[in-house]
């Protein structure tokens, strides 16, 4: 299992978010998103400005957002409702298929498969800046969990 904490930096042009241990201040990974692009578009890096470990892409209507490994594989893709009273997703990862249900103002999203079985889960810390806590299970890739908080980061609490 996998713990990470994500949060948004203050004073950034493009949003921007460190990945720190829980409980550390220490910059793991970074998370750039990309200034004046028409959909979103992140990477994940090393450090500060490292290697690049991964990218998101969302589409125009932040409805869908693809989850890209370094060499360019298709590693997950995370799907909003267009319209919804809820917060909710799916997340797929090769055949396998998570839903997860945010509630209206919870923020805590566990994507659990058919069984009930949670892989990752993504909530949001109460906190100055925009924080999520992410815990993945240990046969998901950590970029998977991370880049999903970013996507809905962007789909449900991005004020921009």
């Amino acid at each position: 299992m996998s713990q990470f904490v994500v949060t948004q930096r203050f004073m950034s042009l493009a949003s921007n978010y460190d990945v720190t241990a829980p409980g550390s201040e220490q910059v793991l990974l970074t998370i750039k998103g990309t200034l004046m692009s028409a959909t979103p578009l992140f990477s994940l890096v090393e450090g500060t400005d490292g290697k690049e470990l991964g990218t998101l892409r969302g589409n125009f209507a932040k409805t869908q957002f693809h989850i890209y490994a370094a060499d360019g594989k298709e590693l997950a893709v995370v799907d909003f409702p267009a319209i919804a009273l809820k917060k909710k997703l799916s997340l797929r990862i090769g055949d396998r298929e998570y839903t997860a249900d945010g509630g209206v103002f919870s923020g805590v999203f566990q994507c659990k498969d058919a069984a009930g079985n949670i892989a990752i889960e993504i909530s949001k810390v109460r906190s100055v800046r925009d924080k999520f806590s992410v815990v993945t299970k240990d046969d998901i890739q950590q970029e998977v969990g991370l880049l999903a908080a970013v996507a809905i980061h962007s789909r449900f609490f991005e004020m921009i």
